[in-house]
């Protein structure tokens, strides 16, 4: 009866690997939100460019919007 609680969830698993494991997570996921923050974000130069080649694209694959415009 002496193993108990959370060391009988746990098993041999140290306390340090479970610290360790956490600490990782929380690295992992500030670098998963840094990413997902910075991505989406376009100077308004960047937007101008991507808008322009995206009617350019469009222009060029389809004839019915070459012939409207």
């Amino acid at each position: 009866m002496g193993n108990s609680g959370v060391g009988m969830l746990l098993g041999d698993t140290s306390a340090t690997t479970i610290w360790m494991m956490f600490i990782g997570a929380f690295i992992l996921g500030g670098a998963i939100l840094y990413g997902v923050m910075k991505t989406g974000r376009l100077r308004r130069s960047e937007r101008a460019r991507l808008d322009e080649n995206t009617r350019a694209a469009q222009r060029r694959d389809d004839p019915q919007k070459r012939a409207s415009r």
